[in-house]
């Protein structure tokens, strides 16, 4: 193996870290948006032919998803529904990278409105496991979302800070 194929863990901890960072970002919708469909906003960070375990208590039914189609058929026609959604990061991934797997967490802010003009804000700790496969790099196999309702004025404080 020439050092061109060498990485450094360092780059894989930047790279995981953007990653997770861009994800939360892609479930951005800005009022009147036409919404793409999930796969394609989302194609960049699963493996939508591996099983994987995706949990997020924001879904009423407290379900865990082995498959990425089952969770975008469970939380994207909602999604649909929202004026707009926005995210920010407040605080940043963390990230153990060993291997061909990295583990990561971050916490963010959302922003929703509701279809009727009603705006609730969320806070959210994200959990996630992320496999490097051959030919796709870092994908997404576990996630855990644990979700706690703040006001609007509290998540609007986070934003400015986020330029």
């Amino acid at each position: 193996m020439t050092s061109a194929h060498l990485r450094e863990p360092a780059d894989d901890v930047e790279e995981v870290a953007a990653l997770q960072q861009e994800w939360i970002l892609g479930w951005d919708k800005r009022e009147n948006e036409t919404l793409r469909p999930f796969r394609e906003v989302f194609d960049r960070y699963y493996d939508f032919d591996a099983p994987v375990i995706l949990y997020d208590d924001f879904d009423p039914q407290r379900r865990v998803f082995r498959a990425v189609r089952d969770y975008a058929a469970a939380f994207w026609p909602g999604f649909a529904q929202l004026r707009s959604a926005a995210h920010a990061i407040e605080t940043p991934p963390e990230v153990i990278v060993e291997g061909n797997l990295a583990a990561t967490r971050m916490v963010f802010i959302a922003v929703l409105a509701q279809p009727d003009g009603t705006v609730v804000a969320t806070r959210a700790t994200n959990s996630q496991v992320w496999r490097r496969i051959d030919g796709m790099g870092w994908r997404i196999v576990r996630d855990h979302t644990s979700v706690d309702a703040i006001t609007v004025d509290e998540a609007m404080a986070v934003f400015p800070a986020q330029g």
